[in-house]
């Protein structure tokens, strides 16, 4: 019989936080609400030099590149190399000093909450930061929110860990971290409460909500005070009403569709992308360089200039000396455009001089400029983030919602002048159904629309059309663009009240660390005489001759050799183990532990560290005690 020893935690995981006793009057609950307000007002802070860093190496790459390529024919080299450069540079940094700041980062925000006590390395703060500004600046086609949100949570996960709170305030404080990073960079408080409740914690309990309110609240009083915007929206000035006739609701309802349908086109195709790229470009720095040159490509291709010349594009002038490929950056310009269009044969509620009446003439020309954005914007977004590219899929999805919205009002309003809206009005409505069709968050996406347009106006279609596009989306793919990078890695999340406690308890915390084990070569009178020894377990795992984990052997299946006539002293363990039994990782959850019982119906599964050829057994999980902490963390 082998004794074996758990091994030592890997990487970051094996610090525990540092127990700090509080005096009885201030409790943990306290000092997470205190903390929280300090990891708000960071948090504003860290958006804002977020936001200066990508202005600044926007300035200095791309807008330069454009600027070149206006004076000769020839700096348009220089715009399809920047791209290049930009994600050759952050691919190399995140695979040196942070991987798991790659990508849009909100998957890793909810595996930090579910699988890693919500802890997360400091460093991925100052990693994504960086990573995100030359990405985002030098052109790539991704968001700022997935980083924003990514440093916010790192700054609450590191808050929570130096003062040494318990794994379910950490996890509050993170979340807190995350709604102030929303909150900051969409002027959006409200939203960033409901993103961190429903997407990050998936849980709405009132100890919770006070930390996160506060954090939120206060990034975005930072970010008034050295933000540009100020107490406006980040697109102010935009009025489209709905009066509520009955005609106008089906078009919304079309959207609706249109949009739920296009969200689930992103996020197959974000994955597609990704593994076309492993699969046909192994190598890193290929298809940094490959994917540089094609969102490249696109950015030089592509009309930079709308048809009509619209105030955000003369902001957009005012600000660069001129105006910015579309298909590149964070593309905030073009979602400003599409919001402001309207049909000049129609009388505005309330006139006003950022709105752009367009001719029907002007609306065609609009209509094929806007409707491939609509369509390129999903495989740009995805070819920057398989390249290496660090960024967010908010943006692009408001993005896509706000110029397939346009170009779909656009088109009514060719078809049935009588009883389409303004085409803006379905800009606005389809922002807040992509978002709802990609994350599948419709509570967000409602909320986070309405307080950047600050236009209330037209809040019932948006409540309409984003119901209808997550329920389509989700009708099609139950799993949201963030929850599927997390089961393609193998981690199963649930959102359920009933099994949202195993999501918390980790694999290591419920497992057997002492038990007996067998050699594939014992006979089964050997076997029968370790089993004796050892009543209280099962299942006795069967290892080779270099301890490596061959397969199981259960109760069942030694009483059907004792039965037979069969000499117990001619059958091995591997004559009659089950081979090549599931194993689940220390640092699993008891979730995903719950899903692999049922896969094989067994009662006991090895639990396994490592990766490879250097994986090796560290315990046993019975089923047993899984369902006995299930009922331990419901009563509690």
């Amino acid at each position: 019989m082998a004794k074996l020893r758990f091994p030592p935690t890997p990487r970051f995981l094996d610090k525990q936080p540092v127990q700090r006793v509080f005096p009885n009057a201030l409790r943990p609950l306290h000092v997470t609400i205190a903390l929280s307000a300090l990891v708000g007002i960071l948090a504003g802070y860290g958006a804002a030099l977020f936001s200066f860093l990508i202005e600044s190496i926007t300035h200095l790459t791309l807008s330069s590149a454009v600027g070149a390529a206006e004076q000769h024919y020839a700096g348009w080299i220089f715009v399809l190399l920047t791209p290049i450069g930009g994600l050759l540079a952050v691919a190399w940094f995140t695979r040196r000093f942070a991987p798991e700041a790659e990508g849009h980062g909100v998957p890793e925000v909810i595996t930090a909450v579910a699988r890693h006590d919500g802890r997360i390395r400091p460093r991925v703060a100052v990693v994504k930061i960086l990573a995100s500004g030359v990405s985002i600046g030098t052109g790539g086609s991704v968001g700022r929110e997935g980083p924003i949100v990514q440093i916010g949570a790192t700054l609450g996960s590191m808050a929570g860990q130096y003062f040494g709170l318990s794994p379910r305030y950490i996890k509050v404080l993170l979340a807190a971290g995350g709604a102030a990073g929303i909150s900051a960079t969409f002027n959006a408080p409200l939203a960033g409460v409901i993103f961190a409740s429903e997407i990050i914690l998936g849980s709405f309990a009132v100890e919770s909500l006070t930390p996160i309110v506060v954090a939120s609240v206060l990034a975005n009083v930072v970010q008034v005070h050295v933000g540009e915007h100020g107490l406006e929206a980040a697109f102010p000035r935009v009025l489209h009403r709905f009066e509520g006739a009955w005609e106008q609701l089906p078009l919304f309802i079309v959207l609706g569709i249109a949009c739920g349908l296009m969200a689930v086109g992103f996020t197959k195709l974000l994955y597609f992308v990704e593994d076309l790229g492993r699969r046909y470009v192994p190598r890193w720095w290929h298809r940094a360089v490959l994917a540089g040159a094609l969102v490249g490509l696109a950015g030089v291709l592509y009309p930079v200039a709308s048809p009509v010349l619209s105030s955000a594009a003369r902001r957009e002038i005012a600000r660069h000396g001129h105006l910015l490929p579309p298909l590149m950056g964070v593309g905030y310009s073009v979602v400003d455009h599409s919001l402001r269009l309207q049909d000049a044969s129609k009388p505005s509620p309330v006139e006003r001089a950022e709105m752009t009446p367009l001719s029907r003439g002007q609306m065609v020309r609009e209509l094929m400029w806007l409707l491939p954005l609509a369509l390129l914007k999903p495989l740009m977004t995805s070819i920057t983030l398989s390249g290496g590219g660090s960024g967010g899929i908010f943006a692009p999805s408001l993005f896509i919602g706000a110029t397939l919205g346009a170009a779909f009002g656009l088109g009514a309003n060719l078809l049935a002048p009588g009883v389409a809206a303004h085409p803006g009005a379905y800009a606005i409505v389809g922002m807040g159904a992509v978002v709802a069709g990609t994350t599948h968050g419709v509570l967000s996406a409602i909320l986070v629309v309405y307080e950047m347009t600050d236009d209330y106006n037209i809040i019932l279609p948006i409540m309409v059309a984003a119901g209808i596009a997550s329920v389509v989306a989700q009708l099609i793919d139950p799993e949201s663009i963030y929850y599927k990078k997390l089961s393609r890695r193998g981690e199963f999340i649930a959102r359920g009240h009933d099994l949202h406690p195993l999501e918390h308890v980790m694999v290591r915390d419920v497992m057997i660390r002492d038990f007996p084990t067998v050699r594939n070569t014992d006979n089964a009178a050997k076997i029968v005489r370790v089993a004796r020894e050892n009543s209280h377990i099962e299942t006795l795992p069967v290892l080779d001759q270099h301890d490596k984990l061959v397969g199981i052997i259960r109760a069942e299946d030694l009483h059907r050799i004792l039965d037979s006539d069969v000499s117990p002293y001619l059958v091995n363990a591997e004559d009659i183990a089950m081979m090549l039994p599931i194993a689940v990782p220390p640092y699993a959850n008891l979730l995903e532990a719950l899903r692999d019982f049922g896969v094989r119906d067994i009662e006991t599964l090895p639990v396994e560290a490592g990766q490879g050829e250097a994986r090796h057994l560290v315990g046993l999980l019975l089923r047993s005690d899984v369902m006995r902490r299930y009922r331990e963390e419901l009563l509690r």
